[in-house]
């Protein structure tokens, strides 16, 4: 990965050559949007467009052919969020533009790409109905199954654009500025200003008919940030690489029930700041 990312800053020519190339692959396009993402952040949001008209072309293709939009919202997404981590520098701030930009590209997919939606809402509400039936619970409606899909896509597509500007800022450090990412992530925490009224909206949503599988989307930034403070205290314990891989597993396995665990470490955290006590009674 290193060697790419040597390779498509060689220059113009070889950035847009990879990033159309990944672009049109489906199982690695996301490499497409951090190749982009990775001249935004190294050379600014000029050169960065020019690579991005090239990694969009096979997106806009495979839009025109099968009506799928979701590569290409996930792209400019990715550039979007690249650009605010640019401006801003900092990762609090990008990972509420990604709940943003995420929001509101899934929304713009279910008005672009409805029929692409409507197929799988057909196929996900069918398959709710055979376990409903099995196991005599409640059948989900077609409407209710539109929320819940629209809502997933939205947090699949922030999680997918998060690990694409991860990527690109890890190229970045190990480029031109060693060990300079993993002292970012550290150093990063959720202020409690913003916690409180998105534990707020979190809550108001949980109580609103139909709004609750939002919930995932509001969490990805204390997951992200939940994620970055465990390597921190595992690493302070000096525990081995399989309690980091332990982690993520039991993260996929039980996501719900880690994820609320970790939405309170990050809350808690806010408040008090784990990081700075820890270093102080290391000192």
């Amino acid at each position: 990965m290193k060697g790419l990312a040597a390779f498509v800053m060689r220059g113009r020519v070889q950035a847009s050559g990879a990033a159309a190339i990944a672009s049109a692959l489906p199982l690695v396009s996301w490499i497409g949007a951090a190749i982009v993402a990775l001249i935004v952040l190294r050379q600014g949001l000029k050169e960065g467009a020019l690579v991005f008209l090239w990694a969009a072309l096979p997106l806009i293709v495979a839009f025109q052919l099968g009506g799928d939009s979701s590569g290409l919202i996930a792209l400019a997404g990715t550039v979007v969020i690249a650009v605010t981590l640019r401006v801003t520098g900092s990762w609090e701030l990008t990972l509420y533009a990604c709940v943003l930009v995420a929001g509101l590209g899934s929304l713009l997919f279910s008005v672009i790409s409805e029929p692409i939606l409507v197929t799988f809402v057909e196929w996900y509400v069918g398959m709710v109905k055979q376990l409903a039936d099995e196991q005599s619970l409640s059948p989900l409606s077609f409407d209710e199954g539109r929320r819940q899909a629209v809502s997933f896509l939205a947090m699949g597509q922030a999680y997918l654009m998060v690990g694409a500007l991860m990527l690109s800022r890890w190229w970045q450090s190990v480029l031109f500025n060693p060990g300079g990412f993993g002292q970012e992530l550290k150093q990063t925490r959720l202020s409690i200003k913003a916690v409180v009224p998105i534990v707020l909206v979190g809550l108001l949503l949980g109580v609103q008919d139909g709004l609750g599988p939002w919930l995932g989307l509001l969490t990805v930034p204390f997951v992200v940030i939940g994620a970055g403070l465990v390597h921190e205290l595992l690493a302070a314990r000096g525990v081995s690489h399989q309690w980091y891989i332990m982690f993520y597993v039991t993260l996929l396995l039980f996501f719900q029930l880690v994820c609320a665990v970790l939405v309170i470490l990050v809350a808690v955290d806010s408040a008090i700041d784990i990081r700075q006590r820890m270093r102080s009674k290391e000192e």
